[in-house]
């Protein structure tokens, strides 16, 4: 069957969508320069599109402006993660409590074959595939939830910060003492545990924000 050719709304659509979840699941790093050229040539596509894309993310703080035709992943300061991640506890912290009181043996079913996939990754020391899939665990979870605005506002906090896990995601991984917070997020959703679920949806934000900041301190990412 032959399709119909992409309009150029969808194509820009179809951009941005790209670009985002490489911002979100850590494939590009603070400070990396993206050209309309590089990116109109890796997707065959005309750089019209191509910026329209960058330019919608570049309004919402995914990407900063740069000197001739690129755009940067922003570069933050440690007051800056500080005070993102401590939005994302909060929204998180929400999202969880509401998928929480709506999850099925599906949702739950469906968590552990992520989480799954994510300690695969961790074993082999695949860091693409572990952010991919810590990235679909939270957002299957959150999803839950069918709250759209409400996930739209975490995946544009995932976006600002997520490019500063590949800092963290060095093998070997580090890790947290005690059960991982995702196995305990699936154990408290089979017994109905809402304030568990919330609890350790805190602990892997908070444990796994200390560990990214004094990395970024000791590499001097940051300062303060």
């Amino acid at each position: 069957m032959k399709m119909a050719p992409l309009h150029r709304e969808n194509m820009t659509a179809r951009i941005y969508r790209e670009v985002k979840g490489k911002l979100m699941t850590g494939q590009l790093q603070p400070g990396q320069t993206i050209t309309l050229r590089s990116l109109s040539d890796g997707l065959g596509v005309s750089q019209t599109p191509v910026r329209e894309a960058l330019m919608q993310l570049v309004s919402e703080r995914a990407l900063t402006l740069s000197p001739g035709r690129s755009v940067k992943v922003p570069v933050l300061t440690a007051a800056e993660l500080q005070e993102l991640r401590n939005i994302r506890l909060e929204l998180e912290s929400f999202a969880g409590r509401v998928a929480a009181k709506n999850a099925t043996q599906e949702l739950l079913n469906e968590l552990a074959r992520i989480h799954k996939s994510l300690a695969a990754a961790r074993k082999r020391g695949d860091r693409d595939a572990l952010l991919n899939a810590n990235f679909e665990f939270h957002f299957a979870l959150y999803s839950a939830a069918h709250m759209p605005y409400l996930l739209s506002l975490i995946e544009n906090l995932w976006v600002q910060t997520a490019s500063y896990l590949t800092f963290m995601y060095q093998p070997p991984f580090p890790g947290l003492t005690g059960e991982h917070p995702h196995s305990a997020i699936i154990a408290a959703l089979q017994r109905h545990d809402v304030d568990g679920v919330i609890s350790e949806i805190r602990r892997d934000i908070e444990a796994h924000g200390e560990i990214l900041m004094k990395i970024l301190r000791e590499r001097r990412i940051v300062e303060g």
